[in-house]
């Protein structure tokens, strides 16, 4: 009997067959999978926020250390901050990222809002 499952690695989505074998034990066991490839994006609920390009890396940009949703933003354009004060709150598998201030300084700018989906290593906030 063949059963068709779809699978998500990684972001991309494959169309799996599996076809069973019984055993003379009764037991049954699995063949190696097919893959074949399907459609590589799924679409999420929420918005997902335009990713300006990379600025170079430095102490005054903080970046999405993981993927996942803005919950808060904790900041403004123009407040003073401290190295270490929570600046953004990101959720990602259920669990809520709190994204510190690398040093102090002020906000100069921030990127994203809340219900906004972030990529690893997109620009959040820039201090300056």
């Amino acid at each position: 009997m063949k059963r068709h499952f779809q699978v998500t690695v990684n972001g991309e989505t494959f169309q799996v067959e599996v076809e069973e074998h019984q055993e003379q034990a009764g037991q049954t066991i699995a063949p190696p999978v097919s893959l074949s490839p399907g459609p590589t994006v799924i679409a999420k609920p929420g918005r997902l926020a335009a990713a300006p390009p990379a600025p170079p890396r430095d102490n005054r940009t903080v970046t999405a250390p993981l993927p996942g949703t803005v919950v808060e933003v904790k900041v403004k354009p123009g407040q003073r901050v401290t190295a270490g004060q929570i600046l953004i709150i990101i959720e990602a598998m259920k669990m809520e990222n709190e994204i510190p201030a690398p040093t102090g300084g002020v906000v100069r700018e921030v990127l994203v809002e809340a219900g906004a989906t972030v990529s690893s290593g997109q620009p959040l906030v820039t201090l300056a």
